[in-house]
């Protein structure tokens, strides 16, 4: 082909052709969403060039690239829209499964959570349970110990009262054996008095018996008759 009738109908891809042009895409098929190229007619004269015929020829097989790049582009479009669509719905469903596995996973959390709060509750309630079993039997054991105090201290207050009396009773005991002591000594003395004197009242009374039978014989004489035994007199 000649150069320069090359440059003038394809151009090149820094500069575009002279005489013949590429006109912008029209639709081609609005369900499909495809374009077609509109080439210009050539003028007379071009047709009438050399090689006029393989220019044209080249010209539909760049057109029918073109529209086969456009079904191909649109088919991509196409695909690329079902692929979109489906990874929006897989992102969708994994999104959801993903939020069931937390809504799964927060259930066990909050079930785990509820029993860990059960069983604290549980044993709250046994400590305080056993505080409360602990504080009364302190309070028992403490009632019982000031009972025990209160009886250890009737007890002592009573021993006290007890020996007291024990000490008065020894005081009483000896005072009395002093009285008894005494008074046996004074007995003693009585008695020994009263001996003393009945001694000499039998001596008195004898010489009164004697005088009486001397003066009795004196004055009046009489055969002589045994002696009677002067009784004593008692005092």
């Amino acid at each position: 082909m000649d150069p320069e009738l090359m440059h003038s109908v394809v151009g090149s891809y820094l500069k575009p052709p002279e005489r013949v042009f590429v006109p912008t895409l029209t639709q081609y098929d609005t369900s499909k969403n495809c374009h077609r190229v509109n080439v210009d007619i050539p003028s007379p004269k071009m047709l009438h060039t050399p090689n006029s015929q393989a220019l044209i020829l080249a010209l539909k097989t760049l057109q029918d690239k073109i529209h086969r790049l456009e079904l191909e582009r649109t088919q991509a479009e196409d695909n690329l829209n079902v692929l979109s669509k489906e990874a929006a719905e897989y992102k969708k469903a994994l999104q959801n499964e993903t939020n069931e596995r937390n809504m799964a996973h927060q259930e066990l959390i909050k079930q785990k959570k509820e029993k860990q709060l059960e069983y604290t509750k549980r044993m709250v309630l046994n400590a305080e349970r056993e505080k409360n079993i602990i504080l009364e039997q302190q309070a028992q054991l403490q009632k019982e110990k000031e009972q025990d105090h209160m009886k250890l201290h009737a007890k002592l207050e009573k021993l006290d009262v007890l020996e007291k009396e024990c000490v008065r009773l020894t005081t009483t005991q000896k005072t009395a054996e002093d009285k008894i002591n005494h008074l046996e000594e004074k007995l003693k003395e009585e008695e020994h008095h009263r001996k003393l004197f009945q001694d000499k009242a039998c001596e008195l009374q004898t010489e009164l018996e004697i005088n009486r039978i001397l003066m009795s014989s004196v004055s009046h004489p009489a055969p002589f008759k045994a002696k009677k035994k002067p009784s004593k007199v008692h005092i």
